[in-house]
């Protein structure tokens, strides 16, 4: 009879923090069956060098993690962290399809440079359907998960937390789902994404060159719907000018960004959106809530064909809730109310 679920105690991984269980991971790995195989990380902390799982499996691990902003994201049960600074990533799934991650906390122990935790690849142009649910991925040297030329994949109710780069660098990367997760603390931005990706009642905060960062290189198809934006250091969404086309932004609240900008009259803002077409950016919420930043509400310029509409800015700006930069073809800019914040209020 054929077995679906190995251990990998059973392969002899101690799991203790100290030993370097590559060869074990990697035996259970191989003894998986592909597809439908599940390799099992009972509660532990497991070193390794690079692992690649096979196409179809899982692996599967007890979650456990918790969420605080100083020192940053606690440990799960299982954890599984790099054993040399000279890797580059953690877990390598190119290539494959139908792998699922669940329940893992990966923790790069700031180790290296530019060491990532996930890293995906795919030049045949075929959805390989990556599927991350339930874990942490937190404190590598590059970027929580790096998904390269890498089409249909899912994160759900995951934390990506005080990564070196990006929580999520998925810059070339196409048909994704993110839902319920968290992006904080990065050292670069939440989240960069290039096309066909919707996020959904995600929580984004404090990234250290704003929220989301769209490759202006040929964006589009992409919506976010019901997230937070929160304190973030840059603007909470910024597209930049390029080929950017048909991004819906909608049910959103944006709060405190445009931290550590300088002034910067371009980024001192919420929200910037310069330079593409087929924008709609309705029915979101702008607000400062105990600071005196941004300064600006929203940045737009040379906008074609796009809708801003029907948005609140109640205190949304210290200067000016709409610093329109004009250049806009067959756009509509109306219904937008709204407050600037007085220095002197301290609590909204």
């Amino acid at each position: 009879m054929k077995t679906f679920f190995v251990n990998v105690r059973d392969f002899g991984a101690t799991g203790d923090g100290k030993t370097d269980d590559t060869l074990a991971l990697c035996k259970a790995i191989k003894a998986a069956p592909s597809p439908g195989g599940i390799v099992f990380f009972p509660p532990g902390h497991y070193l390794t060098e690079t692992i690649m799982p096979k196409a179809h499996q899982t692996l599967l691990g007890y979650s456990a993690f918790g969420y605080r902003c100083w020192p940053f994201a606690e440990q799960g049960g299982t954890v599984l962290s790099p054993f040399a600074p000279s890797q580059t990533r953690l877990l390598d799934v190119s290539g494959q399809a139908g792998i699922r991650l669940s329940g893992l906390t990966l923790n790069g122990r700031n180790l290296g440079e530019k060491l990532c935790g996930v890293y995906s690849s795919h030049d045949a142009g075929e959805e390989q359907h990556i599927v991350i649910d339930g874990c942490s991925i937190t404190q590598f040297s590059g970027s929580g998960a790096v998904f390269n030329n890498t089409k249909g994949w899912s994160l759900r109710h995951s934390i990506f937390m005080a990564n070196q780069m990006d929580g999520l660098d998925a810059a070339v990367a196409s048909g994704g789902s993110i839902i319920d997760c968290m992006f904080s603390f990065n050292s670069r931005h939440g989240l960069s994404l290039n096309q066909s990706t919707s996020v959904t009642g995600c929580r984004i905060e404090q990234n250290k060159q704003g929220g989301v960062d769209i490759n202006p290189r040929d964006s589009q198809h992409l919506q976010f719907t019901g997230n937070l934006f929160c304190s973030e250091f840059g603007p909470s969404i910024e597209i930049s000018e390029g080929n950017v086309s048909a991004i819906v932004i909608t049910g959103n609240t944006f709060r405190n960004s445009g931290r550590d900008t300088a002034g910067d009259p371009t980024r001192d803002c919420h929200v910037r959106f310069e330079g593409m077409q087929g924008l709609v950016f309705t029915g979101n919420a702008l607000h400062i809530l105990w600071c005196d930043n941004p300064s600006y509400g929203m940045v737009l310029r040379n906008l074609k064909d796009s809708v801003i509409a029907h948005n609140s800015l109640f205190k949304g700006a210290m200067k000016e809730l709409i610093r329109d930069l004009g250049g806009h073809v067959n756009t509509v800019i109306e219904n937008n109310p709204g407050s600037l914040k007085d220095p002197q209020d301290l609590d909204s």
